[in-house]
């Protein structure tokens, strides 16, 4: 798997990890809302709490859906959180096309713009994480910060040669052709284009946290991490022990180390 996630940027995970699907009974205080973003619905939990500090934006990656993510909600306690199920992933729409990055970016700004989201933090992981990047350059001035979840300064383009191995793969003990529908896997690859952005990352306006793990399966390895740092001379990066790219089914402690701090040194 490792090397499919280098080349393709899709979401590999350690083998051995196969946990259930904690965040389908986890979602705890999160109340479902749906956002239109052009023809489509999107489908979104949301804490709706009150807070003077920024709301956190959650964009999971490829085949994940946003109750997944719904635990974060206890964790981040005194913020407004906010999941985002990406489109064609869990009761989001899935339209038969509409998966280029431009797409998904403007599902992000449909979501922020409707639940009247100011400044947020966007967390993110994977694929997820190119969506963040562009909404943040998009919108320079209106994001707080972004996390990076084990990820390049990149949207990859994705060749058709791997459409039968993300269906086939798995993510906390399901596969990707469970998680999604079989249309939406081959959508998003037919309708990617490889974008660089590592020389835009300099347009970034807001503070950058990379996170990554120390497991065969991660992303950023040091090589990608030290591009990082050359590209981004402000942009912190942590390593969540013991994790792959799944940075949080093993431990979700030692992700909350690394984020909580970088959340609250924002505000």
């Amino acid at each position: 798997m490792r090397g499919t996630g280098g080349r393709y940027g899709s979401d590999p995970v350690d083998e051995e990890v196969a946990v259930a699907d904690w965040g389908e009974l986890e979602s705890g205080d999160m109340a479902s809302v749906f956002v239109g973003s052009g023809d489509i619905a999107l489908h979104v939990l949301d804490n709706h709490r009150e807070s003077a500090r920024p709301p956190v934006l959650v964009i999971p990656g490829m085949g994940e859906h946003a109750t997944e993510y719904g635990w974060l909600s206890g964790r981040l306690r005194g913020r407004r959180v906010v999941v985002v199920d990406v489109r064609g992933r869990g009761r989001s729409d899935a339209p038969a096309t509409g998966y280029a990055w431009a797409d998904h970016i403007g599902d992000l700004r449909a979501v922020a713009d409707t639940l009247g989201l100011r400044r947020p933090v966007l967390v993110a992981f994977s694929r997820g994480s190119s969506y963040a990047l562009g909404y943040a350059l998009e919108r320079p001035d209106a994001v707080a910060g972004l996390v990076v979840g084990d990820y390049q300064a990149r949207h990859v383009g994705l060749p058709e040669s791997v459409v039968e191995h993300q269906l086939r793969m798995r993510i906390r003990g399901r596969t990707v052709a469970d998680r999604m529908p079989e249309h939406v896997v081959r959508a998003v690859a037919a309708e990617s284009v490889e974008v660089p952005l590592w020389d835009r990352l300099t347009e970034l306006r807001c503070p950058v946290l990379v996170l990554r793990g120390d497991r065969p399966s991660t992303i950023v390895t040091d090589d990608l991490a030290d591009r990082w740092r050359a590209a981004l001379p402000s942009v912190e990066i942590a390593t969540v022990t013991g994790a792959g790219h799944d940075l949080w089914s093993r431990d979700r402690t030692g992700y909350l180390a690394h984020l909580v701090p970088f959340l609250n040194r924002i505000g």
